[in-house]
């Protein structure tokens, strides 16, 4: 498996793992100093960011990334893409979308999450 290949796999498996609100397998994702922000707005920690997926509201159908695309240079890679997640809250689904980058660090041979930028 090549990087662009390992790398696609780290999103699925990450994408799944916010899916389950599994917060351990989530923060072995992260990089140390990970931050997310919307586009233009204000960063988040690790912390803060694992929080706000435990809190997410009402029952996760799914979480997917689609479409996406990898660069990879040394032991940085950017993947972008969409994701698409659907949530029932009190009996409504909600369907989210949004585009990402996504910015890995590659540390003792594995790939880890660094930088996570949304755009809504």
């Amino acid at each position: 498996m090549d990087d662009r290949d390992r790398l696609i796999d780290v999103s699925k498996r990450l994408a799944a793992a916010i899916a389950h609100r599994d917060i351990a397998a989530v923060r072995g994702f992260l990089a140390p100093g990970f931050v997310q922000r919307p586009a233009g707005g204000d960063g988040i920690d690790a912390d803060a960011f694992l929080d706000g997926i435990s809190h997410i509201p009402g029952e996760i159908l799914f979480v997917r990334v689609e479409q996406l695309t990898v660069d990879v240079q040394g032991d940085h890679a950017l993947v972008t893409g969409h994701q698409r997640a659907q949530l029932n809250i009190d009996g409504s689904v909600v369907d989210d979308r949004r585009s990402f980058v996504d910015w890995f660090v590659r540390e003792a041979g594995e790939w880890k999450l660094r930088a996570a930028i949304d755009f809504q």
